[in-house]
């Protein structure tokens, strides 16, 4: 039986580099991580600065596969020799965002669009990257769908997976995932499939995985950063949280980002971005909440933080994010 593999999904803003350091120090459970796209750029050239957040020897401590968004074949060209260069074997191909400034520029979940365009990236990926080329995408734009009509396009394509996020791009994150439409895509196309969505808890799992046996990739994004414990739970079930634990993950995240980033703005919209999910796991998480986000020194956030540690700090079990009919 092929072994379950649980990989941490991108979420801009979020997931860098230094959470990606960071989480695997403290909390592990994860067996490698797609990072936050990098942007396709027009030129001949692309700035060291520009692929920072995947260099192979920051990234030694969890594996990380490069993440790419664009819709121009050459540009995508380009920026795919710059990470090969840098030792990678694997690429993923961003068709998912469903952010509308993005979509409306016929990027991220915008290439469904135009399946010549969406042929067009996927040679020059699979060239660039033989076998190691990946694509991430949702069931469409506006309704599902568009994606069961694209797959013959996909199937062309030596791909090395797909990663499906059953919602359309106008869902965003809300609503709920798709589960039928999600396994008629994954009937239909003919690489290794993983799923992306809504996965909270470890009966969250225990369903995916009885509905789709097929399916052995699964990944974790909002829920992982909402409960950084999740990875070992869904291992073992029982594994309580810590408090401990997660003081050690946020002081180190902290340093770490004080030392990457310059000034104190930067810090804590970083840190707000972590809380904004974080808030969640913790009992009177609102109000903690609204105190971090209301801080406006690196200070007023620590000893927020610090009070609630002191404070005898209780976690809330997160709800089923997957609730079958």
């Amino acid at each position: 039986m092929v072994p379950r593999r649980l990989c941490l999904a991108p979420l801009r803003g979020v997931t860098g580099l230094t959470f990606r350091r960071c989480f695997a120090r403290h909390f592990g459970g994860i067996d490698g991580a797609v990072a936050p796209f990098l942007t396709t750029l027009a030129g001949a050239r692309i700035k060291p600065t520009h692929l920072t957040d995947i260099l192979p020897e920051r990234n030694a401590e969890l594996p990380v596969v490069p993440q790419v968004l664009g819709k121009s074949p050459a540009e995508l060209r380009t920026l795919l020799l710059a990470i090969r260069g840098l030792g990678y074997t694997r690429c993923d191909l961003n068709a998912g965002c469903p952010w509308p400034f993005v979509v409306k520029k016929g990027r991220g979940a915008g290439l469904l669009r135009d399946s010549e365009l969406l042929s067009s990236m996927l040679e020059t990926g699979c060239e660039i990257m033989p076998e190691g080329f990946s694509l991430k995408v949702r069931l469409g734009i506006d309704t599902p769908g568009l994606l069961l009509e694209r797959m013959e396009t996909i199937n062309r394509f030596p791909l090395a997976e797909v990663a499906i996020h059953p919602r359309t791009a106008r869902q965003m994150y809300g609503g709920t995932v798709d589960l039928g439409s999600f396994g008629a895509c994954l009937a239909a196309c003919r690489h290794p499939v993983a799923y992306s969505g809504d996965i909270r808890t470890p009966a969250d799992l225990r369903r995916l995985e009885a509905r789709f046996p097929a399916v052995r990739s699964w990944m974790l994004g909002r829920g992982v950063v909402a409960d950084p414990f999740l990875p070992r739970l869904l291992a073992d079930g029982g594994t309580p949280r810590d408090p401990a634990q997660l003081r050690l993950f946020l002081e180190d995240f902290l340093e770490q980002s004080r030392a990457e980033l310059s000034g104190p703005g930067a810090l804590l919209g970083r840190l707000k971005e972590l809380w904004g999910y974080l808030h969640t796991l913790c009992a009177g998480g609102e109000r903690l909440w609204k105190d971090i986000r209301t801080c406006r020194r690196p200070e007023e956030y620590e000893r927020a933080v610090a009070a609630w540690f002191q404070d005898q700090p209780v976690f809330v079990a997160p709800a089923d994010g997957i609730v079958e009919p």
